[in-house]
């Protein structure tokens, strides 16, 4: 796994969890200044992140996106 990169992610490239789990990402523009992509992972929970790929501002997740 690579590190998240918003543009490669913008293009249709895979993307999974930092615990390897599959992420499909819903969209890039949510009404939100800190969490404006919106994902489904594992075609069963709804998560929401940063532009660079964090769930939380303030620390690490095994959520947090990654390039496969």
């Amino acid at each position: 796994m690579k590190k998240f990169n918003l543009k490669m992610a913008r293009e249709g490239a895979d993307i999974c969890t930092k615990s390897g789990r599959k992420v499909r990402i819903l969209a890039f523009d949510r009404d939100s200044q800190r969490f404006p992509i919106v994902a489904l992972i594992d075609n069963k929970r709804v998560g929401c992140y940063t532009n660079s790929g964090k769930f939380y501002i303030d620390r690490d997740s095994d959520n947090d996106l990654m390039m496969v």
